[in-house]
């Protein structure tokens, strides 16, 4: 594929991508989506565009550098990677290779493979993230990848499995909780970073340490990165945050004895309440995620970032109350409240705070 080829590629995926992207939103404002719908029709959506635009870049990195004698996949962390999608989603990345053999070159470059697998990323990065004439795509974020920025762009599949054998601190194993391959070279390249993402998981915790981590990060969060009101769904307390962190925690904690993992927040409590090892009132972790969800969905298509609703005209306001099953605006405001203030609590009884 030629440089004409690969730009056509990007170009042809955003045409793709927009008419999609148009016809999921139209169903979410129409009340004929919620976020059960909705989550997993964006994240599908983003790794048709991630399927098609990381054989294009391998392609494109081959012709300039030559075959490489390896295989690579592109893993998907954060709400693409939970199928939890929202219109204007960023994609959370991280790629993972293995060369056949040590000292493998690209055969024209002659590249060794951290060098031909950060160029495919590169070209990957460029591919779902840069303006064309068809317009944009997605915003990419890679610092969720192992040291983050200090890290390499591509990472090796065993510098992976080192790092999270030794180095990886506890939010990343939070993160690492809703990662999933999402392309790859070969089928069995996939499995086989998918087994080391389920092996770097079920290493054993201690329980309170865990827990006191993710307190502490938590809190640093809530100073450092306040809600921007009222309507933020992710970062008021009780919100999709403490939800997530929750739900995360229950899962690196208990999956060393063979505890579910789900990267889906709502699978990942079910799956925990089936198998006895969340709380009670894990079921208010839960009720107050599908509402934050099904309202996030109509907020993320109808108006900008942390835009108040409450200001909207009348039909905003009805169809967010439909999206909330509630019978006004002003019950729905209500509900939100009661299941955030339930959900926090439920939050602190799962990481044994005591207030």
């Amino acid at each position: 594929m030629d440089e004409t080829g690969f730009e056509a590629a990007m170009d042809a995926v955003r045409r793709a991508h927009r008419e999609q992207a148009f016809r999921i939103g139209v169903q979410v404002l129409s009340g004929a989506a919620t976020a059960a719908d909705a989550g997993p029709a964006f994240a599908g959506l983003a790794d048709a565009c991630i399927r098609s635009l990381a054989a294009a870049a391998l392609r494109e990195t081959e012709r300039i550098g030559g075959a490489f004698p390896g295989e690579v996949a592109v893993v998907t962390l954060g709400k693409a990677g939970s199928r939890e999608m929202t219109a204007g989603s960023d994609l959370d990345l991280m790629t993972l290779y293995a060369p056949s053999e040590p000292a493998a070159q690209s055969s024209v470059k002659g590249w060794a493979a951290e060098t031909f697998y950060t160029r495919f990323t590169q070209r990957l990065m460029s591919a779902l993230s840069a303006p064309t004439a068809e317009g944009g795509l997605y915003e990419v974020d890679l610092r969720l990848r192992p040291s983050g920025t200090q890290g390499p762009v591509a990472v090796s599949l065993a510098a992976f499995e080192g790092y999270y054998a030794g180095e990886a601190e506890t939010w990343e194993f939070l993160a690492l909780t809703r990662a999933r391959v999402a392309w790859s070279s070969s089928p069995a390249f996939g499995r086989r970073a998918a087994a080391a993402i389920e092996t770097a998981l079920r290493r054993p915790r201690d329980a309170a340490r865990t827990a006191k981590d993710v307190k502490a990060m938590r809190a640093l969060m809530e100073k450092e990165r306040a809600a921007k009101g009222f309507w933020d769904m992710k970062l008021s307390r009780g919100g999709l945050v403490d939800v997530e962190f929750a739900a995360q925690y229950l899962q690196i904690v208990h999956a060393g004895e063979g505890g579910p993992l789900r990267p889906h927040t709502g699978e990942a409590l079910a799956a925990l309440r089936d198998a006895g090892l969340a709380p009670d009132c894990a079921i208010d972790l839960d009720e107050a995620w599908v509402l934050q969800q099904d309202l996030s969905q109509v907020l993320k298509v109808a108006l900008p970032e942390a835009e108040d609703p409450s200001r909207e005209p009348e039909p905003l306001r009805a169809l967010l109350a439909k999206a909330g099953h509630a019978n006004s605006f002003e019950a729905l405001t209500d509900a939100l409240k009661i299941r955030r203030t339930a959900a926090r609590k439920a939050y602190d009884k799962v990481l044994r705070v005591v207030e």
